[in-house]
């Protein structure tokens, strides 16, 4: 996990909604995750990470909200 960048205030930088960025990422570990997933272009492979991250991150907050709140025997274990 990266630790969030700050600025000199101390806060994480705002990001405009809509505002491009520029990522140096190695070609060869890019060409390497596209052949893997099987996609065409650059763009299709960042918008499936994006929206896979997203997904992931809203299955925890939702683990997070539903914790201990089910009762042992309500717990089918052969679906575990």
């Amino acid at each position: 996990m990266t630790v969030p960048e700050k600025c000199h205030t101390g806060k994480a930088p705002a990001m405009a909604a809509n505002r491009p960025i520029t990522v140096r990422i190695s070609e060869a570990r890019l060409r390497k995750l596209m052949r893997t997933r099987k996609v065409a272009t650059q763009s299709e492979l960042i918008n499936t990470l994006l929206a896979e991250e997203e997904e992931r991150l809203r299955s925890h907050a939702v683990l997070r909200q539903t914790a201990r709140t089910v009762r042992a025997g309500e717990v089918d274990d052969r679906l575990l």
